[in-house]
């Protein structure tokens, strides 16, 4: 009697949580708490086999009911992303590699981000978050990789380009934020390049401009005429309904679509000390670093390299444009 009381508000809990699309994941409390949607998955997958395995079993039929339920909501919603998209089998198109990288200016080093750039050169990627002079003197290491270079006048964003860089300016779009919008001639094609980096949404404020920054994107992107590809760290889980949002409004795609998800975010590859509150988000390995490309691109891969010195995982995508 005292284990079905404990169980069924644990159950119904993971069971609302498991309705990613739910209404209430719009309120802030909800998408902070969505952050550990995979852990959540995880431990209702841990529960249910508990559940199986308890004698007699009839008391807690209705529980594992529910749980399976919640599961097979967590799988779906998760399963999605590693389903091949017919759309990437399209044969020919001009390949383009393209990466992002939140570098985190507080652990930044050189040579090291250098090193990172070296060992995974793409012909165009943008840089998250760098001071001024630390995006500088990352072009000068790599001036034979990358002869073209944009650096925002807001936002903490720098663009690395093989191609010839013929437009770049930086536009908050009405919002908070500031964000690198560019083109590229890429062998005669122009492509539209966005970097962006809302903020986290950690406080309401955060979050209510965070929104109107996706909301601005989102419209933004769906007017361009030509190939667009939108990149950076957004703040912004793969299974958040504002993401969900954004791909709707945008008549973009993430990269990640048919290649799994792709965790980005807390990771600690130089080997540095964390302080506790640091233990607890290394745990997350969530998503919210992305690439999004109009529907003229095909994906055939799309890799996270290791972090480095910073806390991010760059994501590197190798398309074709059709």
């Amino acid at each position: 009697m005292l284990l079905s009381i404990i169980l069924w508000p644990i159950a119904l809990l993971l069971l609302l949580l498991s309705f990613a699309s739910g209404p209430w994941y719009r309120l802030w409390p909800f998408e902070m708490i969505g952050a550990g949607y995979l852990w959540f998955a995880a431990l209702t997958l841990i529960l249910l086999l508990v559940l199986l395995r308890l004698k007699p079993r009839p008391p807690h039929r209705k529980v594992r009911l529910v749980m399976a339920l919640a599961l097979g909501l967590y799988v779906t919603t998760l399963g999605a992303w590693y389903i091949p998209r017919l759309r990437d089998a399209r044969a020919g198109g001009v390949p383009l590699t393209v990466m992002t990288y939140n570098v985190n200016h507080l652990t930044w080093n050189t040579a090291a981000v250098t090193d990172l750039v070296r060992t995974n050169p793409v012909d165009i990627f943008g840089l998250v978050e760098p001071f001024k002079e630390q995006a500088a003197e990352l072009r000068d290491n790599v001036p034979d990789l990358y002869p073209y270079y944009y650096r925002s006048t807001g936002g903490g964003l720098s663009l690395f380009s093989r191609y010839p860089i013929t437009e770049a300016t930086t536009e908050n779009l009405g919002t908070k934020y500031h964000s690198l919008f560019a083109i590229a001639d890429v062998n005669g094609k122009p492509v539209r390049i966005v970097v962006a980096h809302p903020l986290a949404p950690v406080s309401i404020y955060n979050f209510v401009h965070r929104n109107e920054a996706m909301v601005a994107l989102a419209a933004y992107a769906a007017q361009q005429p030509i190939t667009t590809i939108m990149m950076g760290d957004f703040n912004l889980t793969s299974w958040s309904i504002y993401f969900r949002d954004f791909i709707r409004h945008s008549s973009l795609r993430s990269v990640n679509l048919g290649h799994g998800l792709n965790p980005t975010w807390f990771y600690n590859g130089a080997g540095r000390s964390l302080s506790r509150r640091e233990h607890l988000k290394h745990m997350l390995k969530i998503p919210i670093d992305h690439v999004f490309v109009s529907q003229d691109i095909s994906v055939d891969q799309v890799i996270t390299p290791a972090s480095g010195v910073s806390d991010h995982r760059p994501v590197m995508a190798k398309l074709r444009m059709i």
